[in-house]
């Protein structure tokens, strides 16, 4: 069953879709109507060619190419589970807010059954009509694989959020303070202690945030130079008694004697400092 969504204003500067041809850009947003609330869908192309494309004969031959074009700029992923095949809709939750979403009735999307396309070479399929068609010139670099999660993080309905290294790199400048990758890691093994508290495919990347915000903010804390044993801090009003303490055992300290104030004159004369 088709679905309404929504496409954000800044979509078309994405530079993933400035790397794909014209036709792959739309054949990414048809398959969002398609796609349950959990951004999967079955993934078998002559089927998706004739829900997608119903008037254009030729959408078949060219839809396996579109769908390659994507996988490799790590917009979706292709996968088999008993035999059939599936799609999911990578960073989903970034495309489309959801309100109440539906459980997935498909199986989720796993590293070891993803269906990695191969790197392409320019062909016609990017050239095809008015030659506008194109990702660019004929000599540009083919798009690579994505490449895989570091770690996945299981969700409160059993399945796995992937995480990219790209993302890492990403949370690293922006946390310098923290060691992402352990991080990461932390947050795993706490999904994995606390099932009944596992979050939602929506709200995973805003735990993600938190958590590392929250690592950020004690590293900000550690630094600081503990306070000397008996200083207390300053009130709102009046002086600090440890400092007041302090100068009222100066005032009762015994005078230097004499003689040791002129050995220290004359040494200060000679250069020496005290």
């Amino acid at each position: 069953m088709a679905r309404i969504r929504t496409i954000k204003p800044e979509f078309p500067h994405s530079e993933s879709m400035g790397r794909v041809s014209r036709e792959s850009r739309l054949c990414f947003i048809l398959l969002w109507t398609i796609a349950d609330d959990a951004g999967r869908l079955r993934g078998n192309s002559r089927m998706l060619a004739s829900l997608l494309y119903p008037y254009d004969d030729d959408a078949k031959k060219h839809i396996d190419g579109w769908l390659d074009q994507l996988s490799s700029e790590g917009c979706v992923a292709r996968y088999e589970v008993d035999g059939t095949a599936y799609l999911q809709i990578l960073n989903w939750a970034s495309h489309q807010k959801i309100d109440k979403p539906s459980p997935s009735k498909l199986p989720a999307f796993v590293e070891s059954s993803r269906k990695l396309a191969n790197p392409r070479e320019p062909s016609a399929l990017d050239q095809e009509g008015n030659g506008e068609e194109g990702s660019g010139s004929g000599d540009s670099a083919p798009p690579q694989c994505v490449e895989p999660p570091t770690l996945t993080l299981t969700l409160n309905d059993k399945s796995e959020h992937p995480v990219y290294p790209a993302s890492i790199v990403e949370w690293q400048a922006t946390y310098p303070g923290v060691n992402v990758p352990q991080q990461l890691r932390e947050m795993k093994a706490w999904c994995t202690a606390n099932p009944t508290n596992r979050k939602t495919k929506r709200g995973i990347e805003a735990f993600i945030v938190r958590w590392l915000s929250k690592e950020q903010d004690k590293s900000g804390q550690q630094p600081r130079f503990s306070s000397p044993v008996g200083v207390t801090v300053p009130g709102r009003e009046g002086r600090d008694p440890a400092l007041l303490k302090i100068e009222e055992d100066s005032k009762k300290a015994a005078p230097v004697p004499a003689n040791i104030l002129e050995k220290l004159h004359v040494l200060k004369g000679n250069g020496v400092s005290a």
